[in-house]
């Protein structure tokens, strides 16, 4: 989390319980490791990975659509594919983190549907510390919906998905989310993280520890600082959102705008505009014969839907 975002804390006009939580996470963000520049890049996934998971996200929109009056966001789950497709990502990830990573889960094909938003959010600090969207597809009409990340320079980026897009992120340290309104018929992406590997990387800061940290006059002296130079911040169970702005979020009025199709497999975009070389991953064939010789063992299973009480 970036200095503006840390003081805006501070200034906030929010419960002391829901105050404590976030200074908790912003401590965690500012305290523990960077593994990148700007803490995001945008690439594209190995194409046959994409096709399976189109093949998934067609066969769920099928049977969704045949179940008459059911709307919503819901989930295509197929936990033996996630679990492979985590496996078969982790190479890419360590390459652009820099460090041995550890799997920890892989989730969806989670599609949008409906008026939804998704607040500005930081996740898990233990285990989604290096994770990545797989966008699989989104309807033929729909209006463009923004990822929404704010990197560790301080900019608000927007970044604009396309079909086999996949975007690496540092999501226990960044605020990310979607909070303009999503208007189309789906979104469907699928979602991997990966926390580094303990025995390599000395990189952890528990959120529940980082109190001992904090000077007894901190809260005083960081409200001094801010004044009123910041926007209005709700936060609640881990939302950030600031009602004073369009779409709740007031990053958005200077943001960087980043729209795919990504470079391509291989290929690095990121906070800077270059492009640059994802060095010593798989040849993106590799990943073609992976799933050939899977295969056969694998059976094709009944396509499975479920609803979706949560974002």
């Amino acid at each position: 989390m970036n200095e503006r975002r840390f003081k805006q804390i501070a200034a906030s006009d929010i419960e002391d319980d829901d105050r404590w939580e976030a200074y908790l996470f912003s401590l965690h963000s500012a305290m523990s490791k960077n593994f990148t520049e700007y803490g995001w890049s945008l690439t594209k996934a190995p194409q046959s990975i994409t096709d399976k998971l189109k093949k998934r996200l067609d066969a769920g929109l099928k049977k969704r659509n045949e179940q008459v009056g059911v709307e919503g966001t819901f989930f295509i789950p197929d936990d033996e594919e996630n679990a492979e497709i985590l496996q078969e990502l982790l190479p890419l990830h360590e390459a652009w983190s820099g460090v041995k990573l550890v799997p920890q889960n892989s989730y969806g094909l989670r599609v949008y549907r409906g008026n939804i938003t998704l607040p500005m959010h930081m996740d898990e600090t233990a285990t989604h510390v290096i994770s990545s969207i797989l966008h699989v597809g989104h309807g033929e009409d729909d209006e463009p919906w923004a990822l929404v990340i704010e990197d560790f320079h301080g900019n608000t980026n927007e970044v604009f998905l396309e079909s086999g897009d996949m975007l690496f992120y540092e999501s226990s340290k960044l605020l990310h989310g979607r909070p303009k309104m999503f208007n189309g018929d789906y979104y469907s992406s699928l979602f991997t993280h990966f926390s580094p590997d303990l025995a390599e990387t000395d990189w952890y800061v528990n959120r529940n520890w980082v109190q001992w940290y904090v000077p007894d006059n901190y809260e005083e002296r960081q409200e001094k600082e801010a004044g009123d130079s910041f926007d209005d911040l709700i936060y609640d169970d881990s939302d950030h959102t600031e009602p004073s702005c369009a779409h709740g979020w007031c990053g958005y009025r200077d943001s960087l705008k980043w729209h795919g199709p990504a470079p391509g497999y291989g290929k690095l975009l990121t906070g800077d505009g270059k492009v640059r070389d994802l060095n010593d991953i798989p040849s993106e064939n590799s990943f073609r014969d992976m799933r050939a010789m899977g295969s056969g063992a694998r059976r094709e299973k009944d396509v499975v839907v479920e609803g979706m009480d949560y974002f």
